[in-house]
């Protein structure tokens, strides 16, 4: 009788993991398929584009507030909390630094209702074998969607430029899944799935995500607490080799490649900044640089929240735009706890929840380094989530005897 209950009760707790896994991939699976219809019907400056950026925002709202009561049982008062403290910081913000009133309220609606509830959803994940079979799907859709949006741009028949930050970081999340489930299956449906969102990301994409992918595969090869065996051993060599030829090679290799994507009259703008001798940071540098002095000019409590905007634009690095919106001091501090959490995390001897955990520092994490913003990324929330899970949320010893029992390699 006992055990009956006890088997009905984890099913009810996988049933509400699917509901949380299900609103935090599809969030990235309708703005894929956001992107998609923009590019299919060309609608990109048109009235229309933004009539189908309010309905993929309906949608997702519908979807977070479908497992919103579960999210709200097991984590009221931290949602609360945390809620409450998240005003509070907006608040005061908003009294100190009056000039980026018109960024700070920008800012609300991705943030309290896209980030924040991204970051209490998976911080309420239980199962995370569930997320990573939902992952896995989320992917799938993401790829077909991706892969056809790159086909008719290459196509010529829409009006984007042939350059889209957007459909390298959406054709990122297929190709690190894809690649994850290649070091541990080798399929060859594996292969071909991360060759084609590659080969995407290099038409049209950005360097930020090829970035993502090397970082990736590196900690995927130096998991700390792994053991050896003959075969890491071989698929180490292996991997080494490869980047060492890549490296002694690259300027051959990538023009190889720019002529390759440019006989089917695609001109890679990420491949021609790589043959580019120079680094070339499409102007970062003096982003930096600029917001670096003004900094130096407010170090206890910087610009405040949007502080970068207001001068200008985005920061496009997270340690500088904390910085800017935070100060040194409470900046500082800020990063130094993310950074060692991040890396505690990276100790765990769960091999499964080691490969989810980096797919998502990957996702977003690494890409703010060079690019968007903390802000507004919801990836970079979903990763929070999971490492304060991870760290500071642990299942009982039964649940996880439980979830080791029907576990399956990702």
């Amino acid at each position: 009788m006992l055990e009956g209950k006890n088997r009905k009760l984890l099913h009810i707790k996988d049933s509400e993991d699917m509901k949380i896994s299900i609103a935090l991939m599809a969030t990235l699976v309708v703005l894929t398929f956001q992107y998609f219809i923009l590019v299919t019907f060309n609608l990109f400056e048109t009235s229309n584009a933004s009539r189908v950026q309010l309905m993929s925002k309906i949608l997702v709202g519908l979807l977070f507030l479908y497992a919103f009561p579960v999210v709200l049982k097991r984590n009221k008062i931290k949602v609360i909390i945390a809620t409450l403290l998240a005003l509070l910081l907006f608040a005061l913000h908003y009294l100190l630094f009056p000039e980026n009133h018109a960024f700070i309220e920008s800012l609300i609606l991705p943030f309290f209702f896209m980030c924040l509830p991204a970051l209490f959803y998976s911080m309420s994940l239980e199962n995370w074998n569930i997320m990573k079979s939902v992952m896995k799907v989320s992917s799938i859709l993401i790829f077909i969607f991706g892969a056809i949006s790159g086909f008719i741009i290459f196509s010529g028949t829409t009006a984007i430029d042939t350059y889209s930050m957007s459909i390298s970081y959406y054709m990122l999340i297929p190709t690190l899944v894809f690649l994850n489930e290649f070091f541990d299956k080798k399929t060859f449906l594996s292969f071909i799935i991360t060759l084609v969102s590659l080969l995407v990301i290099l038409a049209l994409g950005s360097r930020g995500a090829i970035l993502c992918i090397f970082v990736f595969i590196a900690l995927r090869l130096i998991r700390l607490d792994s053991k050896f065996s003959y075969n890491k051993v071989f698929y180490m060599i292996l991997t080494l080799s490869a980047f060492s030829i890549i490296f002694f090679y690259k300027e051959i290799i990538v023009k190889f490649i720019y002529n390759f994507l440019l006989g089917f009259g695609i001109d890679s703008r990420t491949l021609q900044l790589f043959m580019n001798e120079e680094l070339h940071l499409s102007g970062r540098d003096i982003i930096y640089r600029n917001l670096l002095m003004k900094i130096s000019e407010n170090p206890i409590l910087g610009l405040g929240i949007g502080g970068d905007r207001a001068l200008g634009g985005y920061a496009h690095n997270l340690f500088i735009e904390v910085f800017v919106n935070f100060g040194i001091i409470i900046g500082g501090i800020a990063i130094i706890i993310l950074l060692l959490m991040i890396i505690k995390s990276l100790l765990t001897k769960d091999r499964e929840k080691y490969n989810m955990l980096i797919i998502w520092i990957n996702l977003g994490f690494v890409h703010l380094m060079v690019s968007q913003t903390y802000l507004t990324d919801i990836k970079f929330w979903v990763l929070i989530g999971l490492i304060i899970n991870y760290l500071f949320l642990k299942s009982s010893p039964q649940e996880i005897e439980k979830y080791k029992s029907t576990e399956k390699s990702f």
